[in-house]
């Protein structure tokens, strides 16, 4: 446990010096404010003759709805582009060999590398739905605290399995655009699950439908898709860790 820490604290300074930390909290940040500026002044930058169907009235939920949709694809983009080479980079240049000649084990290296990208992204979540909710109380009235901090849990538990399949595949191989090529096909697959019939209350993309519809204030609560989503969280992390270890550095 104690060469966990360790880790997690290299990978986290790594993210510090290397600017990824501040990239992804700005990201987040930006699109969390002009979520709610593009709703508020659609009007003004499609002018109505230039449109066939009338631009409708926007609405507090309708502008955490888009900022959940965003979360799913841009947030879903850039946990791909930051942890696609998390491992594969070290494999790929011997760091990773030079790591695991200490006292220490393949599961902590794994696990250290996707709890900082964790705090990571946490941090970007927190900022982003921080500038959200203030853009979205001022241009359109109190969404619902609650609800939104709920929808913004879900959306992060979303992004988590993103990472744990980005950061399991980029042990699988020494490329990491290999990595991200496989992690992008892998979750859109996944993500587009979520609106077949049988898997709509199981599959991970139905995390960002169960956060649209607690914007919304209708829809079922999905509970199963949060169990089956955290032992997916478990279990591609277990098989990143079990494969990288079998792997020649």
């Amino acid at each position: 446990m104690s060469s966990f820490f360790v880790l997690f604290r290299k990978e986290f300074k790594g993210q510090l010096r290397t600017y990824r930390f501040l990239i992804v909290v700005a990201v987040f940040f930006i699109f969390g404010l002009i979520t709610p500026l593009l709703l508020k002044y659609l009007h003004a930058l499609v002018p109505a003759e230039n449109v066939a169907i009338g631009i409708p009235e926007f609405t507090a939920v309708d502008a955490v709805q888009s900022y959940i949709s965003s979360l799913g694809q841009l947030g879903l983009i850039v946990a791909i582009l930051v942890a696609m080479g998390s491992v594969a980079t070290e494999r790929e240049s011997g760091t990773a060999a030079m790591t695991l000649s200490k006292p220490v084990g393949c599961g902590s290296f794994i696990l250290a590398k996707l709890a900082a990208l964790a705090v990571t992204f946490g941090v970007a979540i927190v900022v982003g739905a921080g500038g959200c909710y203030l853009y979205t109380v001022v241009l359109f009235g109190n969404p619902g605290g609650l609800d939104f901090f709920v929808a913004n849990l879900l959306g992060a538990l979303f992004l988590l399995f993103c990472l744990a399949v980005t950061v399991m595949y980029s042990g699988f191989v020494k490329t990491p655009i290999v990595a991200g090529g496989l992690s992008l096909v892998t979750l859109v697959i996944i993500e587009a699950t979520a609106g077949l019939p049988g898997m709509k209350y199981y599959s991970p993309g139905a995390l960002l439908n169960w956060a649209d519809n607690i914007a919304s204030s209708g829809g079922p609560n999905t509970w199963w898709v949060l169990a089956v989503s955290l032992a997916l969280i478990i279990i591609v992390t277990v098989i990143g860790w079990q494969v990288f270890k079998a792997k020649e550095l």
